[in-house]
C-alpha cells in the first residue's frame, strides 16, 4: 500500500487493522527512523513496515482497547520508550517499558530527526492526546494531525456525558482548530478530512443550536 503522505523529510503510512483501526508510522526519509501511532489488534503488517526502520518511539492517542490491542507485540518487536497522556497511562502499567515520553500539553517528542508536538485534547477519554507533525514545528511540509478518537469527517468522537461533549468540542475547537486550515486531520478510525473542513462543517453545526443534554455519536450535520 502506497504513502498517505509523502514529502522531502517523512512519509506516513496507514495500517488498517483490529476494529477496523488506523495505526500510522511515520518514517523519516533521510535516515529511516520511525513512530508508530497507535497499536490495535493485528498488527503484522504494521511490524513489518516498522521492522524496515529504527522505531524510535509508540505514540498511543488514548486508552481504549481497540487502539491497544496490538500492544504488546508492538513493545516486544521495537524496544522503543512510549508516549500517553497520564490521565490515561494506567493502560500500559506494569509493562516492561522501554521508557517513557513526555506528551503533556505542548510537548515536543524528538526522538527522531523530525518533531512531533502533543496536545492535550481530552473528552473521549480523560487523557486523549492529538499528535502534530509539521506546520509551525515543520520543515515545509504539509502538516498532519493524528487525531485519534477526537475527531473524525463529519464530527467529534462518541462522548459519555453531556460534560465529556462540551470538554470534547472544547478541545476541538480550543486545540485543534488553531492549527492551519490545511493540516491533514488522520483520525483513529476510517478516512482523512482537513482542519479547514471540519472547521465549516462545526460552524454549521453551531449555527443551528445544540439540543440540551447532547452527547454520544454526535455529527457536526446532526443526522
Amino acid at each position: 500500500m502506497p504513502p498517505v503522505y509523502e514529502g522531502k523529510a517523512w512519509k506516513i503510512e496507514r495500517f488498517v487493522s483490529g476494529f477496523s483501526n488506523n495505526a500510522y508510522l511515520i518514517t523519516s526519509i533521510p535516515t529511516g527512523m520511525s513512530v508508530i501511532i497507535d497499536t490495535p489488534a493485528r498488527p503484522r503488517d504494521l511490524i513489518a513496515a516498522a521492522s524496515q526502520t529504527t522505531v524510535r518511539g509508540i505514540l498511543i492517542t488514548h486508552n481504549h482497547w481497540d487502539h491497544l490491542q496490538g500492544f504488546d507485540e508492538a513493545l516486544q518487536s521495537f524496544r522503543a520508550p512510549v508516549g500517553i497522556g497520564a490521565r490515561d497511562a494506567a493502560a500500559i502499567e506494569g509493562k516492561a517499558l522501554a521508557g517513557l515520553l513526555d506528551v503533556s500539553d505542548g510537548a515536543h517528542v524528538d526522538v527522531c530527526d523530525f518533531s512531533i508536538r502533543a496536545l492535550e485534547t481530552p473528552g473521549h477519554t480523560p487523557g486523549s492526546t492529538c499528535y502534530v507533525l509539521g506546520g509551525e514545528i515543520g520543515q515545509g511540509e504539509t502538516p498532519h494531525v493524528f487525531t485519534g478518537d477526537t475527531l473524525f469527517p463529519g464530527g467529534p468522537g462518541k462522548s459519555r456525558s453531556p460534560e465529556a461533549l462540551e470538554q470534547l468540542i472544547d478541545s476541538i475547537t480550543g486545540k485543534l482548530y488553531s492549527l492551519p486550515d490545511e493540516a491533514v486531520v488522520l483520525p483513529g478510525h476510517g478516512e482523512f478530512t482537513s482542519i479547514g473542513r471540519s472547521k465549516s462543517e462545526y460552524l454549521a453545526f453551531t449555527e443551528r443550536g445544540r439540543p440540551p443534554g447532547l452527547y454520544g455519536d454526535v455529527t457536526w450535520s446532526g443526522a
